[in-house]
């Protein structure tokens, strides 16, 4: 069976490279992102898993779990086309007399890609089998992790159930135990849902509703904006905890990656409206779908912006923010390939005049 799993790695990496390809808008701000920001965030890991083996407090380790459960379902869904290598799948079958072998590759290529967990095995062989006996929560992490990994692969509504439980429970359990233990509840009783999301239909389609049920239909073109929104500001938060004295200036950052976020949903938006393009100017609502598409990401855009201003505080700064998702917007409808820049640009712009005011 080599030459199956042979397909399978050479499968994986076509899906890389054409990922890389459909990336090509961001490539800019990812190069710039990845070369200056990846020390820390390597550090950040490893400091974020440091806390869940040597905790202050037990809410801490509730905390640091769902932060890399959500972040690890964020990356992991990105890549699940590629490890599953769906654009295939149901041709497997000629290469295979048992699904075993196609499990074991769906697990290899999970682990190859599976980032975060791989900095957990890291530190926990560093750490030693002794260590790690006095640390059951970290085992109790990690076991999380891969179940919960695995069940995105194959259950990806009970994963979403999973991820809102785990949530909401951050703000209920004081114990990591009942935490865990509750996870593992949620996970069984979560089997009993349809394993695929089916969406439903509305009864009317209108230039402005249709962008509600281009989500319902697609709804992972808002819930990874969602998620990565949520991490931002949690991020920001554990930050100013314990640097109180850059409140403002983390707070600030983090708006603006916000507006990234959900400013660059007008590119998903646009390719809409130029695949029905003919429709619409049949029903001469072209226009109309133009104008939706932009009340729907700019009202979306807002009311993160709101709920940010909520957890992290308002002032001049935080406002301005605001003001750069109109300008994002203009530059993706005349050229997607400048957004990356103009963000960078209103980035410099507003962290150098603070600086100079304050």
């Amino acid at each position: 069976m080599l030459h199956y799993y042979q397909y399978r790695f050479a499968a994986f990496k076509v899906e890389l490279r054409e990922l890389r390809r459909q990336l090509a808008e961001f490539s800019l701000l990812l190069a710039s992102l990845f070369f200056i920001y990846l020390p820390g965030l390597a550090l950040g890991i490893f400091y974020a898993l440091g806390k869940i083996v040597q905790f202050e407090s037990e809410s801490d380790v509730i905390y640091m779990t769902f932060g890399f459960l959500l972040l690890q379902s964020l990356l992991l869904h990105t890549l699940k086309s590629a490890v599953l290598d769906m654009a295939h799948r149901n041709y497997h079958g000629t290469l295979l007399k048992s699904r075993f072998h196609q499990w074991v590759a769906d697990q290899g290529l999970l682990l190859l890609c599976h980032v975060l967990f791989l900095f957990a095995l890291f530190l926990a062989v560093s750490m030693g089998w002794q260590s790690l006996l006095q640390a059951p929560q970290f085992m109790m992490f990690m076991l999380a992790q891969l179940i919960l990994a695995i069940t995105l692969l194959y259950r990806p509504i009970s994963a979403c159930v999973i991820l809102i439980t785990a949530c909401l429970l951050v703000f209920v359990c004081e114990s990591f135990k009942a935490y865990y233990l509750a996870l593992a509840l949620t996970l069984v009783g979560s089997l009993l849902l349809p394993r695929y999301y089916k969406a439903v239909r509305l009864n009317k389609v209108t230039a402005h509703s249709f962008w509600w049920q281009w989500t319902i239909v697609q709804p992972w073109a808002v819930l990874w904006r969602l998620g990565m929104t949520i991490l931002t500001y949690w991020c920001t938060w554990v930050i100013v905890t314990e640097r109180p004295d850059l409140k403002s200036y983390y707070a600030v950052m983090a708006q603006l990656f916000n507006v990234l976020w959900w400013s660059s949903l007008l590119i998903d938006t646009n390719k809409q409206t130029i695949k029905y393009r003919s429709y619409w100017q049949t029903l001469s609502q072209f226009k109309q779908v133009q104008r939706s598409q932009c009340i729907f990401v700019a009202s979306l855009t807002s009311v993160m912006w709101l709920c940010g201003l909520v957890v992290l505080g308002s002032g001049v700064f935080e406002f301005l923010t605001l003001f750069v998702t109109p300008v994002m917007m203009w530059v993706i409808l005349r050229s997607v390939r400048f957004m990356a820049l103009t963000w960078a640009v209103a980035v410099v712009t507003l962290m150098l005049t603070k600086i100079l005011v304050s």
